[in-house]
């Protein structure tokens, strides 16, 4: 029932001061709301009043006076133009409202990502008129085109009665009666539009929450909640950030579940009882096609910014569908297999929606997605009658398969197989007789097999994927390879088995272990007559590219992956027999390039981006861009140095945001690899663009505008003296941001420290510390949140700077110096750390450690009835449906530079705080490290390096001058480790190993 609340409507709008919510609580919803929203938000039965308003105003105004106004009504005109054009969806309609009104919501909507050519239709289709249903959506969308405009303006003298001819037209009769059949009112409305008026999806999150808790506060827990439509559209958004994520998988579970968010009357009564799930069951407070709508836009968010949410939102839609009532099936059987149909499709659907790889570490996150799949397989075999797998959830669990690293068996399997081709098992030990086949059939082969058996033939995707996880269609074996397989419309969608497919021939290729037998399959391909196919270029080329790659790093020596593990390429065998034949020798790799040009084919995509990572020289990188697929624009833009981001006009910015993003990041490495040139070895001490593109002033930044290929006045450079400088003007200019390109720019700061001449090398990584401060500072105010590897970036040239200090402090001072100057003439002067070294270090260590909690810790200050929820990690008795607290779990070579950041310093009480935040986390470091092939090693080196820092400080003398440890801390440190799950106090050997 609406709120009791005495009150007129035109009286609720005439005064502007009170219209507006405040921006506070998008920052801090701790401020009592109720001082906050006193007039606009006092909600009531406003129907007769409201009217007796429309009757007065149909009395007082001429109906020819309301066609002078036609910013406040929709145009007859227009409607008419537009008949039997498509309506608009009320989502569609809101949107198109906010765009229309300037506010940041509208213009990022983003649709999932497997609807592009769906959302390229859409686009030449423009919608006309409002949608023909009423919907809180069109109501709010019309509040905000019509009345919220009329509100901030002063300078008309008729705003008044325009305000009242808007509000009569927005709530007509028929839409208030439909906010009031459903509990709402006009101020409901208004506290809608301040959500939607928010700068972007990470400031209405606070505010979603803040108008809840207002609510359960005034009107008690009863009180109808904010409607769903809000949250999916702020799922909607292109871009949301882990933390808001997080707090928007909270209130969605609430949502789904039934459970009320907490007031804070209720958190303090039950503050020492155990929260539970009323009976463990979710009783929705949402339909079923809200609902799916919700996982899936849940999920895709989840694979951008948060892969550790995965397995809650799969085991929440699990139970969702589970407590669904889809129809009201009673007795009739058909309804009954109706609604068992409908939970099969979406069951499926799921499955194929958890096996897309997340953007942040994808293998990494392959065992959080086998997680969240095997909950949703538990679902369907629980459900009475069992719900089926579809080929669509047979194909989402091997994709998953094939991707998930080997099992025990699958590894010592691997180790057996011969190094001759077609690799069989090889029995080099007797005791290898006695072990049958256990492992060369993988799982994805077991997959496979319960496939066929519950009756799916093998089409062209099944093909691909059996060779990719061990044996060919002629059922020989291959090599086992770890890979994302594609969903791409033309292979799933094949209806048969097609041998000369080139994809085919792909998966054959890449699942080699060397050169010669890629080059076999190769020459196979071209032996059968096909016709050439970029697709098998590029996967020849790979390969060439990786065993450079596996040369240059001496991979054959070190590490223990195995053939399959990732993209490495193994040398040949050792013994002649064992080489396979090839009446051609594989070609080096630029001539291999020039046989693919020949052919018609250009570079793009992954090939592009690892071309341009992998050049011998900078001219070779510039040729393989303008022979690329990219078009004209593309490359003049990305070839073009100009004085300054601002100079770039709306043709260089439209060239920029096409760009794809592993193309995009590859060209900003290779403009950031350093070389050896004379304006890193000589000079006097100065801050110029080519040397520090960031502490430059503005005037040195004013520069002629040139091409990256002209250089040659120079020849003893072997890249352009500008580059770095153009890197930065790039990452600056692209809408939207790459974060993995502002990586690559963090990174280039420590690199040059490498090819710095001795005397310059100190001086050097003073200002490249600060650099780097430059840089995050830029990104913070972009809104552009380093990630772990950034962090990790940011730990190394701290570390470099901290030790130039200690070891020459006079050439430290001369950098304080120049460093001042730049931050007064360029307007940085609020960066902290430039007076002297002790001022560096204090700021240095702040940074990292606020930076290194804003990774981790959810700050969610900003809506503690989050934190109070029974779904938030403290307080839920259910583990399955547990919100993670840790938003990104760092792998322990990070954690163990941030140790030897911290250990550099002389922080000991920094590392016994992190050494506890370390040991509280505990199960979640321990699963990363178990999917990484190093992950056990460097978790013996981190707490080596943790005991080497607190308890022999004479080991580190040379580093921070240490005089002595506090055995107190030690023992503080043994105590943690000791009760650790898991891990043990390193020995004196691990000690003296590390120290050497």
């Amino acid at each position: 029932m609406p709120r009791n609340t005495p009150g007129g409507i035109q009286r609720l709008f005439r005064s502007q001061a009170s219209l507006r919510c405040p921006e506070s609580l998008a920052t801090n919803s701790n401020i009592a709301i109720q001082e906050q929203l006193p007039a606009q938000y006092s909600s009531g039965t406003r129907t007769e009043e409201f009217r007796n308003s429309k009757q007065r105003n149909a009395g007082d105004q001429h109906p020819s006076s309301r066609k002078q106004q036609p910013g406040t009504l929709i145009s007859r005109r227009r409607f008419r133009k537009g008949y039997g054009q498509p309506k608009p969806t009320p989502a569609e309609y809101l949107a198109k409202a906010l765009r229309q009104t300037g506010h940041a919501l509208g213009t990022v909507q983003h649709a999932s990502q497997d609807a592009d050519a769906l959302r390229r239709l859409h686009g030449l289709q423009p919608t006309y008129g409002r949608p023909a249903r009423f919907s809180f959506q069109t109501t709010l969308g019309e509040y905000i085109r019509l009345v919220d405009p009329l509100l901030s303006s002063s300078t008309e003298s008729d705003v008044a009665d325009r305000l009242d001819s808007a509000l009569n037209e927005v709530f007509r009769e028929n839409s208030h009666r439909y906010l009031t059949k459903r509990g709402y009112d006009v101020g409901d409305v208004v506290a809608w539009a301040w959500i939607m008026k928010s700068k972007d999806a990470n400031q209405a999150v606070p505010r979603l929450f803040a108008l809840e808790a207002e609510q359960k506060s005034r009107f008690g827990a009863d009180s109808p909640a904010t409607p769903s439509f809000i949250a999916l559209f702020l799922l909607k958004q292109k871009h949301l950030d882990a933390q808001s994520l997080r707090l928007l998988l909270i209130y969605s579970l609430h949502l789904m579940s039934g459970q009320p968010l907490p007031s804070s009357e209720r958190w303090e009564a039950s503050r020492d009882k155990p929260v539970k799930l009323p009976s463990g069951q979710f009783q929705p407070r949402i339909d079923s096609s809200t609902g799916m709508h919700m996982f899936s836009r849940l999920i895709r968010h989840a694979r951008l910014v948060w892969p550790q949410a995965i397995p809650t939102i799969a085991s929440a839609f699990s139970r969702f569908m589970m407590a669904t009532n889809v129809s009201d099936a009673g007795d009739s059987i058909l309804k009954k297999r109706k609604a068992d149909r409908f939970k099969t499709k979406k069951f499926n659907n799921f499955l194929r929606l958890l096996s897309f790889p997340t953007k942040i570490h994808p293998f990494r996150s392959i065992s959080l997605q086998q997680q969240a799949q095997f909950e949703l397989l538990r679902a369907m075999a629980s459900h009475k009658p069992v719900l089926p797998l579809t080929r669509i959830g047979y194909r989402a669990v091997l994709a998953i398969q094939v991707a998930h690293k080997k099992t025990s068996a699958e590894r010592q399997s691997a180790e057996l197989k011969a190094p001759s081709w077609p690799p069989w098992k090889e029995e080099r030990l007797g005791i290898d007789a006695l072990r049958g086949n256990e492992g060369m059939y993988s799982r994805a082969m077991n997959v496979l097999s319960q496939m066929r058996e519950a009756g799916y033939s093998s089409k062209l995707w099944e093909d691909i994927c059996s060779i990719l996880a061990g044996w060919d269609t002629d059922r020989s074996p291959t090599v086992q390879t770890r890979t994302f397989l594609r969903w791409s419309r033309s292979l799933s969608r094949a209806s048969h088995t097609n041998p000369d497919h080139f994809a085919v021939w792909v998966a054959r290729i890449r699942a080699t272990r060397t050169v010669r037998e890629a080059w076999a399959c190769f020459l196979s391909y071209q032996d059968r007559g096909l016709p050439p196919n970029a697709a098998i270029y590029t996967a020849m080329a790979e390969k060439l590219i990786y065993r450079q790659q596996a040369v240059r790093s001496r991979s054959d020596e070190v590490g223990h992956a195995l053939p399959g593990d990732g993209r490495e390429v193994y040398p040949e065998p050792a013994s002649a027999r064992d080489i396979i034949y090839v009446h051609t020798e594989p070609p080096v790799l630029q001539d291999f390039l020039e046989q693919m040009i020949s052919h018609g084919f250009r570079f793009s995509g992954r090939l592009l981006a690892l071309l341009l990572q992998n050049t011998p020289n900078f001219r070779v990188g510039l040729r393989y861009l303008v022979i690329s697929d990219l078009t004209e624009d593309q490359i003049k833009v990305l070839c073009t140095v100009l004085s300054h981001s601002s100079d770039y006009g709306a043709q260089h910015l439209n060239a920029l945001q096409t760009l794809p993003d592993v193309v995009f990041a590859s060209f900003i490495k290779f403009l950031c690899i350093p070389s050896k040139c004379t304006a890193w070895q000589a000079g006097e001490k100065s801050l110029t663009v080519d040397r520090f593109p960031l502490l430059a002033t503005e005037g040195q930044s004013r520069l002629p505008l040139t091409i990256l290929p002209d250089f040659e006045d120079q020849p003893q450079q072997r890249r352009h003296p500008r580059a770095l400088w153009h890197a930065i003007q790039l990452v600056k200019s692209r809408q939207p941001p790459c974060p993995a390109a502002w990586t690559h720019i963090l990174r280039s700061f420590g690199n040059a420290i490498k090819i710095t001449s001795k005397e310059h090398k100190s001086w050097r990584r003073i200002l490249a510390w600060h650099e780097v401060l430059v840089a995050v500072k830029w990104m913070k105010d972009h809104n552009i949140e380093p990630d772990l590897e950034g962090f990790y970036a940011m730990c190394t040239a701290f570390t470099e700077a901290v030790k130039a200090g200690i070891s020459h402090p006079a050439e430290s001072r001369e950098a304080f110096i120049l460093i001042q100057q730049s931050i007064r003439g360029d307007g940085h002067g609020e960066i902290l750390g430039h007076e002297h070294y002790d001022a560096m270090v204090e700021n240095g260590l702040l940074v990292l450690k606020l930076q290194f909690d804003s990774l981790v810790l959810p700050v969610s200050k900003t809506s503690e009835a989050a934190e109070r929820s029974v779904f938030a990690e403290n307080s839920a008795a259910d583990l399955q449906l547990q919100v993670p607290t840790l938003l990104h779990v760092p792998s322990f070579s990070i954690l163990h530079r941030f140790v030897r950041t911290l250990g550099v310093v002389g922080d000991d009480d920094g590392l016994l705080h992190l050494l506890q935040w370390m040991s509280r986390s505990a199960a979640s470091l321990n699963a990363v490290a178990d999917e990484l092939l190093n992950g056990e090693k460097m978790r013996r080196q981190t707490l080596t390096a943790i005991r080497m820092f607190l308890e022999s400080p004479q080991a580190v003398s040379m580093d921070c001058g240490r005089l002595a440890s506090d055995p107190a801390k030690v023992q503080e440190a043994y105590d943690i480790i000791s009760r650790t799950p898991g891990w043990d106090w390193p020995s004196d050997e691990e000690v003296e190993d590390y120290c050497q």
